[in-house]
């Protein structure tokens, strides 16, 4: 049904409950039937249909999440195959399951013997970073962030040109791409901040534009690294120069935009008619773990010094 059909969101909803399916009984599946659904899985990457790709793509993940990623040992050069289609749909296709994979599998591709398909991923997905259409840019970034924490040395050994990459990438106009430049960037400082350190006055210039970035996801994203960078020691150091640029920034970040005051304000109006509960405005008394402990003795609670706070 996932081929044969034109209806998407039949062909789609079959495939949601062949997940379902595989999700809670792959393991009972006949042989054969589990290479049928994978072969099957393979041929309709490069869908024309963006949602039956996205199904597609979630899928694959269950069936390597399920069952075992070495237990399917084509599947990895295939989807690298893929990539290099000069359709566009197939590229989408491919790079969609390959970023799902590497969420849900992580951990997996950290030890032997799937670590070793990383050292032909990464460098390929740094290499799609300058690709022309965003959605592959995206997907490619979203794929190498997740290796970025791990203990495999894959993404150092190519870390020179990932920054380059990312540095390229910083004026790109797609929102999607920006957010995970900036996250990117967040768990370079928390695990590689010494490769991070020559390129220091650059990317805080970018971190400072990408805070008031007009999309409110990248602008979160971005404002992830001041806190991050506000753990590491040397931070009072290198953000000494910055803070006349850095402290408007982070104050204008905290300000209510004007649909926030409107929706507050609307909020308040509507709650000044009800009356309070009982529980919303009765003191609640402090104590101390002496007087629990006590307490919890005597079979009484006693308030420390008498005293109550108001919360």
């Amino acid at each position: 049904m996932l081929e044969s059909l034109n209806d998407e969101p039949t062909r789609s909803l079959s495939g949601l409950i062949l997940k379902n399916n595989v999700k809670n009984h792959l393991h009972t599946f006949p042989p054969e039937v589990t290479k049928f659904i994978k072969q099957e899985c393979l041929k309709c990457v490069g869908d024309r249909s963006p949602l039956i790709r996205a199904t597609i793509g979630i899928l694959i993940t269950t069936i390597t999440t399920k069952g075992n990623i070495l237990a399917w040992p084509e599947l990895i050069p295939t989807l690298l195959q893929l990539l290099e289609s000069e359709n566009f749909e197939t590229v989408e296709g491919a790079f969609g399951a390959l970023q799902k994979v590497c969420e849900d599998s992580y951990e997996v591709f950290e030890t032997e013997p799937a670590s070793q398909y990383l050292t032909v991923m990464i460098p390929k997905f740094i290499v799609f970073l300058k690709h022309p259409q965003a959605r592959i840019r995206s997907h490619s970034l979203a794929c190498v962030n997740q290796f970025i924490f791990g203990r495999s040395s894959n993404v150092g050994d190519h870390m020179d040109s990932f920054v380059e990459a990312l540095f390229t990438l910083s004026s790109d106009n797609d929102p999607e791409v920006r957010k995970n430049v900036c996250r990117a960037l967040v768990m370079l400082l928390e695990v590689r901040l010494e490769q991070l350190l020559p390129h220091m006055t650059q990317i805080i210039g970018y971190i400072l534009e990408r805070s008031l970035d007009k999309d409110e996801a990248v602008a979160l994203e971005a404002c992830e690294f001041w806190l991050t960078f506000a753990e590491q020691d040397i931070c009072r150091e290198i953000l000494r120069e910055f803070l006349p640029k850095l402290i408007p920034v982070l104050v204008q970040c905290m300000r209510y935009s004007e649909i926030d005051v409107i929706l507050l304000k609307g909020d308040l109006e509507e709650n000044q008619h009800i009356p309070d509960l009982e529980k919303d405005i009765k003191p609640r008394f402090h104590y101390s773990k002496t007087s629990n402990i006590s307490g919890t003795l005597s079979g009484a609670k006693t308030p420390s010094g008498g005293g109550c706070c108001f919360r």
